[in-house]
């Protein structure tokens, strides 16, 4: 199933968001960025994060999808 990943502009900052995960990741240089290391942390290869939508409504939320899985993580 194709994770989504959510990025937010917030207090000078893009935070990547996963719905029902706790893993944040942020990054002050731009959303793909933060998306990227938060596919990072859950095991995804950032290289196939694809923009999908940005929402003009919403000011500063971006919508990547990645097309692999969540590799579950055991700590």
């Amino acid at each position: 199933m194709p994770v989504e990943i959510r990025t937010r502009y917030t207090g000078m900052t893009y935070v990547a968001t996963v719905r029902g995960e706790k893993r944040t990741a942020s990054n002050t240089m731009g959303a793909r960025w933060a998306a990227e290391a938060l596919a990072r942390k859950l095991g995804l290869d950032p290289t196939m994060l694809r923009e999908t939508q940005r929402d003009l409504l919403r000011s500063g939320v971006e919508l990547f999808v990645h097309p692999g899985e969540i590799v579950e993580v055991s700590q």
